[in-house]
């Protein structure tokens, strides 16, 4: 048994946040009664997908050999997450495209990825595929300047 394993760590957060995710969805609504699925279907799945992934990854980490811990929190996955809270916190006030072309150039950025032409196109390329396909595609209204 090694408790002292990345995935060991790893499988008991991420099952920490299944459970958690799960624990919260149950507490949505019903929603309409009728021949469709209840607001919670996506997010019990979602949350039980990454319950057996940290259940895996949990007792595979159990059964490796132990070996030195990393890091907790890397400077660049600080930075992103840092980045990520900001962008949800002010997301009713800033533009939809801006903020994710931000977050995408960022973490491309922070991730060692200095290639022009991903670092021009691809965050573009997210932001109004996102903007367009969540506008056009689901019907829904996202904060935008002009």
């Amino acid at each position: 048994m090694a408790l002292k394993h990345e995935d060991t760590v790893a499988g008991a957060a991420l099952a920490f946040v299944g459970t958690t995710a799960a624990w919260l969805s149950l507490g949505m609504g019903t929603g309409a009664t009728g021949a469709t699925l209840p607001p919670n279907f996506f997010p019990l799945l979602c949350a039980g997908g990454l319950l057996i992934c940290g259940l895996v990854l949990l007792v595979r980490g159990l059964r490796a050999e132990s070996g030195p811990m990393p890091t907790l929190v890397d400077s660049r996955v600080a930075v992103v997450g840092g980045l990520t809270i900001l962008f949800y916190w002010f997301f009713a006030y800033i533009d939809f495209r801006v903020g994710a072309m931000v977050l995408a150039f960022a973490t491309m950025w922070m991730f060692s990825i200095r290639s022009v032409p991903l670092l021009v196109l691809l965050p573009l390329g997210l932001a109004f595929g996102l903007y367009y396909a969540f506008t056009r595609g689901f019907s829904m209204v996202l904060p935008t300047w002009i």
